[in-house]
């Protein structure tokens, strides 16, 4: 089925994509888990976004992530649709879901997971961040330290107070 989205005009398989997502496993570490138990909550304008592209919100292919004190930042979401892209504007697409200003790259130079499958393209969705909600703690070694970038570390030798 042909079906347009802000400058893209994709052709989708929508039977193939429903069988692709009901043959994929999901993973299973702590981070991703805290994804899947409130994604469709929290981003009700991105589930139906992948909706409309045959995508459950739920069931990504791939999910890189870091915790953050007590909210995990998902630096990017990808899912793949089965189809092709027939034209294709080369812009993101960018939708605000309640407070997130969420950014959707569609393409397909991007293998999540090295998937093997003929006729397909990605949706990556990136400025996901949420709260840790597992009644678990974060894992030790997925806790990083919010650092400076930097341009800030240079500005504040630069400008600090003698």
């Amino acid at each position: 089925m042909i079906i347009t989205k802000e400058g893209k005009i994709l052709d989708i398989d929508f039977e193939a994509t429903v069988q692709y997502y009901q043959e994929h496993s999901l993973c299973d570490c702590s981070e991703c888990r805290n994804f899947y138990a409130q994604a469709r909550e929290k981003f009700p304008g991105l589930t139906t976004f992948l909706a409309e592209l045959g995508v459950d919100i739920q069931r990504p292919d791939e999910i890189g992530s870091i915790a953050l004190g007590d909210e995990v930042d998902y630096h990017f979401v990808a899912y793949t649709v089965n189809g092709r892209i027939l034209e294709h504007d080369g812009y993101e697409i960018d939708i605000r879901d309640g407070e997130a200003a969420l950014s959707i790259v569609i393409d397909n130079s991007y293998f999540p997971n090295e998937q093997k499958i003929e006729d397909h393209f990605t949706v990556t969705v990136y400025n996901i961040r949420l709260p840790w909600e597992l009644d678990e703690p974060f894992p030790e070694d997925a806790v990083a330290e919010e650092k400076p970038g930097l341009m800030a570390g240079i500005f504040s030798k630069i400008f600090r107070k003698k």
